[in-house]
This record gives C-alpha cells, sequence and structure tokens, in this order.
C-alpha cells in the first residue's frame, strides 16, 4: 500500500531527481512558455494538431541547430529520431530515478508532464510533473519500479505508435525499440546512481546488450556508432557454418 505524492514531498523528489541527471531540472508544476517553447504531453498524447505542430517544431529547431553548428542541414530522419529519443528520455529518467532513489512512483500519464526543450541544444532540460497527478509513494521497491514502467509505457508506446515525421520512414520495430532501449538505459543509470545493494538491478546478460534501436548519431559529422548500436551487429560477420556438401 502507499499515499499519494504530493506538496513538500513531491519537491524533494523532484530536487532529488535534479540534482542525480545532470542534463535535466525535474520541477513541479506547468511548464513555462515564457522561457522557451514548451512540449504539452496532453495535446502529443491525444495525437493532436497541436500536439504534432509541436514535435514539428522541436524537430525545426534541431535542424536549425545542427545547420549553423555543421554549416549545412543534416538528414531529416536523425532530428526526427532524435526527438522522439529525446521524447522519451524526458519520461523514462524521472520515472526510473524516482523510483530508484526514493519511495516514489510518478504518474506519467499524457498532460500530467510537460516537457520544455533547450533552447539551442533541443534535448529536455526541463520537465515539469503536475502536482494533482497521481504520483505514489510506495515502500516496496520492485512494486514503484513495477509501476513507475507501466507508468511510461501507458504514456510511451502510444506516442511511438503514432510517431511520424514528413519524409521520414520509421519503423515501428525502431520507434517502439526505442520505448524499450530508453527505459532500460534509465532504469541502469537510475541504479548506478542511487547505489543501493537493495535496489534490483538488470542482470549480467543484459549489460552491454546492443540496442534494438537506433539513434543515427553515426550520421552526423564527426560522430561514431555507439558502444550498443544495433549496426554492430550487423557489421559482425556471421559464425554459422556453411551446411555440408
Amino acid at each position: 500500500m502507499g499515499h499519494p505524492l504530493t506538496g513538500g514531498e513531491l519537491e524533494l523528489a523532484c530536487d532529488l531527481v535534479s540534482s542525480r541527471i545532470a542534463w535535466l531540472d525535474l520541477l513541479v508544476g506547468p511548464g513555462d512558455a515564457a522561457s522557451g517553447p514548451t512540449v504539452d504531453t496532453a495535446e502529443v498524447g491525444s495525437g493532436s494538431p497541436a500536439g504534432l505542430q509541436a514535435l514539428a517544431d522541436w524537430r525545426s529547431r534541431v535542424e536549425a541547430g545542427w545547420a549553423r553548428l555543421y554549416g549545412r542541414r543534416q538528414p531529416p530522419h536523425v532530428a526526427a529520431t532524435f526527438v522522439l529519443g529525446w521524447y522519451l528520455d524526458a519520461l523514462a529518467h524521472p520515472a526510473a530515478f524516482a523510483a530508484a532513489i526514493g519511495p516514489w512512483a510518478l504518474d506519467l500519464s499524457p498532460g500530467s508532464v510537460v516537457i520544455e526543450p533547450h533552447p539551442t541544444q533541443g534535448y529536455p532540460a526541463r520537465v515539469h510533473v503536475s502536482a494533482s497527478a497521481a504520483h505514489q509513494v510506495l515502500a516496496s521497491e520492485p512494486v514503484r519500479l513495477r509501476r513507475a514502467e507501466e507508468s511510461y509505457r501507458h504514456h510511451a508506446e502510444q506516442v511511438a505508435r503514432s510517431y511520424a515525421a514528413p519524409g521520414v520512414k520509421m519503423s515501428s520495430r525502431q520507434r517502439l525499440g526505442m520505448v524499450d532501449d530508453l527505459w532500460r538505459i534509465a532504469v541502469e543509470r537510475a541504479a548506478a546512481a542511487a547505489g543501493s545493494p537493495l535496489l534490483v538491478r538488470p542482470d549480467d546478460d543484459s549489460r552491454g546488450r546492443l540496442r534494438a534501436s537506433c539513434c543515427f548519431i553515426y550520421a552526423l559529422p564527426g560522430a561514431t556508432t555507439c558502444s550498443t548500436c544495433p549496426r554492430r551487429a550487423r557489421a559482425t560477420p556471421s559464425t554459422r557454418r556453411s551446411p555440408a556438401p
């Protein structure tokens, strides 16, 4: 059994999560549009024109930033993949870290979260959670991790299934693979940040496992494939023996 996470305890949870994620601030309350563009997850989750436009504007800002940085525009599928990944990161990291470092299960349902991308770099610099959402305090670590994952997947899979960018082909395997990959990465990072011997951690077989999805960072000038890129599996020669004559 648990009880609602509200008020000062919710603010404490957000402060502690923020202190352990160098690139993200977790805040209570509505997003501040005055400080820059925000992404309303209620609109994105519903697939409304406003939600689709918010994601399109996010991709455009990323593409424009890369054009300034590299002197030319990059392939559109790269920004499309980054934006979906950053959206999922903005859900997965707060949920996983809250469940790992404290007895907290955040409500990530569409409308309970507002994402504020960095104005020039594009990544989710601030994530705002609603004070009135159904966040909970749960003593059992396995229960709250399961609750956190359920909340994450309910939102993330809904967005990933419908996500599309003009002129970009992105398979359902790539989109839903990102949902799985980014949750696993967030849980592993949260486990390391919590440093508790009681925390449930991924088994050894999952460490170093290749991702199901590709982030396409290798397509940016000067970048290479990451260590868990699925392209590494395709680049490895088959070890199967040829059939006997």
